[in-house]
């Protein structure tokens, strides 16, 4: 049968902060049923209480003398109030703040401790793989601090090794007009025994080329030789230029400005009539695209590589006013030779070039006969045609037919010779014949509107 609550007597819970830990019999309890009626009222609040210092043999027995069939407390006789609400023959004790705990809150702080470890195990990554980082950094400084080392020192020995290998024991240079060997070697800044890598074979190239007059080419020969070939270059025609062609440049068989303001000219053949504005020494004439020039160049070139520059009576004069209609004037006897255009030119002067002196008595015949010029077509159908007669006229009106040499073409038919007869040396030479202009169709009769 179970024992009846006693109402003296008071049920007492102690509640361990620290879960699975002693707690010492002095500390405080809240005691749930303090305040009580007799009806089994509710307490108001909870109260602070002492524990006993006793402690009992079996805690089996003294859990069972604890609490009643209702689970009250009933160790300990309930301590009744006064009128005042105070509770009688209390002990004084400290003050002690008390937190009731619940559910809500223990899952809250464990809530919290698991973000916080959380927080830690995600801080400990970072911080593991920030080390690794500088770790593998710091790796790589180290390799590429070794491979740059390992490269200057190979670059090193290298250096070394070419400077042995290559140093420059010779230097072969050809003598030319006006310049010795040694004055050369001088000029182009080259020097034995130092070695090819500290020498700069284009610039020694241009040292020498600043004398327009020659021309180089420097070859390196491994392993210590180096070969300059210098070619003095040859003034072969007289350029007029300027804005009034006031000014005479000498140039070279391919159009290298060898003086760019010469004073005479040299007894060179004047090219005339062409538009150039510009002269620099060292330089091409004019421009590349320069349809007048690259003529010329093309006319000096085969010129020189005939030898018709030194040819008697000398060519004096090129008009290249027209580039359909390019003269070529003689010095002294009045000949004209018209080229024509540049078109089948290699031909043309080689046809000059094999009967230059046949051509040439024909048309001294032409003045001992009493006429004032001569000239030469290189563009005939039949190959050369010379006529008494200035150019532009119509050769076929004339008197005095004209001489046709035949062409070398096997496959053309030359054009029958027509005879000149001999003039007798004791008759007076006759006038010369000068054909009557021709009549331009607008010039027929008055414009009667």
């Amino acid at each position: 049968m179970a024992k009846k609550r006693d109402d003296k007597e008071q049920i007492s819970f102690r509640f361990d902060p620290n879960a699975g830990q002693s707690v010492p019999e002095d500390e405080p309890v809240i005691d749930l049923f303090d305040g009580e009626s007799d009806a089994g009222e509710a307490p108001d609040r909870p109260t602070v209480v002492e524990t006993g210092t006793d402690k009992p043999d079996d805690p089996a027995e003294e859990m069972a003398r604890m609490f009643d069939r209702y689970g009250r407390n009933i160790s300990k006789k309930r301590k009744k109030k006064n009128r005042y609400g105070k509770r009688k023959n209390i002990s004084p004790v400290a003050p002690r703040s008390v937190m009731n705990e619940t559910i809500a809150s223990r899952e809250y702080e464990a809530a919290k401790e698991r973000s916080r470890q959380r927080a830690a195990r995600r801080e400990a990554k970072e911080r593991r793989e920030r080390e690794q980082r500088q770790q593998q950094r710091r790796a790589q400084r180290e390799r590429l601090l070794k491979t740059l080392a390992f490269g200057l020192g190979a670059l090193a020995i290298l250096l070394f090794a070419a400077w042995f290998t290559t140093r420059i024991s010779e230097i072969k240079v050809n003598p030319v007009e006006g310049y010795t060997a040694a004055e050369l070697v001088t000029k182009s800044g080259l020097k034995t025994g130092r070695s090819i890598v500290f020498q700069n074979l284009d610039d020694a190239k241009a040292n020498i080329e600043q004398d327009a007059y020659l021309q180089a080419s420097v070859r390196y020969s491994f392993p210590s030789t180096i070969t300059v070939n210098v070619v003095r270059r040859n003034a072969a025609a007289c350029v007029r230029w300027g804005p009034q062609n006031e000014y005479l440049a000498i140039i070279d068989p391919n159009g290298v400005v060898l003086e760019a303001d010469a004073e005479t000219t040299q007894g060179l053949i004047v090219a005339e009539g062409l538009s150039i504005t510009t002269a620099q020494e060292g330089k091409t004439l004019g421009e590349v695209t320069d349809l007048q020039v690259n003529g010329l160049v093309h006319i000096l070139s085969k010129l020189v590589e005939l030898d018709l520059l030194n040819r008697s009576p000398r060519l004096a004069r090129i008009d290249m006013k027209e580039l359909m209609s390019i003269s070529i004037s003689t010095e002294g006897a009045n000949y004209t030779i018209e080229v024509g255009d540049t078109s089948n030119l290699d031909t043309k002067l080689i046809l000059l070039q094999r009967h230059w002196s046949e051509i040439m008595d024909r048309a001294a015949q032409y003045i001992a006969n009493g006429y004032s010029t001569a000239t030469i077509y290189l563009y005939s159908k039949g190959g050369i045609s010379i006529s008494p007669y200035e150019p532009g006229y119509n050769s076929a009106m004339q008197i005095v037919p004209d001489f046709t040499l035949p062409s070398d073409n096997p496959n053309e038919t030359p054009e029958p010779v027509s005879p000149v007869d001999t003039p007798d040396p004791n008759e007076p030479a006759p006038a010369t014949a000068t054909p009557a202009p021709t009549v331009m169709p607008h010039q027929g009769g008055e414009f009667t509107g």
